[in-house]
């Protein structure tokens, strides 16, 4: 099937504190209350809190109860561009580590 219409869907951007932990890590997203993870590795640990960030946003969803947007939780639409059957669209995040863009001073 030949579908090159433009979709939208909605991104969730969930931050996520990872911390060594008696032999293990520990992971907890500050503006889900209540949401701790932990994992034999720091992998495991992200992965972990990324399933469990899923859930609990499902459950608010279903239960009518609001996201707690702030500074740790944000929304936002997305506009999908249409890609050529057989093509992918694979989004890439970069982490930043200074503010300096090439050929400021």
């Amino acid at each position: 099937m030949l579908d090159l219409g433009e979709k939208t869907i909605v991104r969730f951007r969930v931050t996520v504190v990872v911390e060594p932990d008696e032999g293990g890590f520990h992971a907890y997203a500050p503006a889900l209350k209540g949401l701790h993870i932990d994992g034999s590795t720091k992998k495991e640990a992200i992965e972990r809190a990324s399933q469990a960030v899923q859930v609990y946003l499902d459950s608010l969803l279903r239960h009518e109860e609001p996201f707690p947007i702030g500074p740790d939780l944000t929304i936002a639409e997305e506009k999908i561009p249409a890609i050529p059957v057989g093509a992918f669209l694979q989004n890439v995040t970069v982490q930043w580590g200074c503010h300096k863009t090439s050929g400021t001073k």
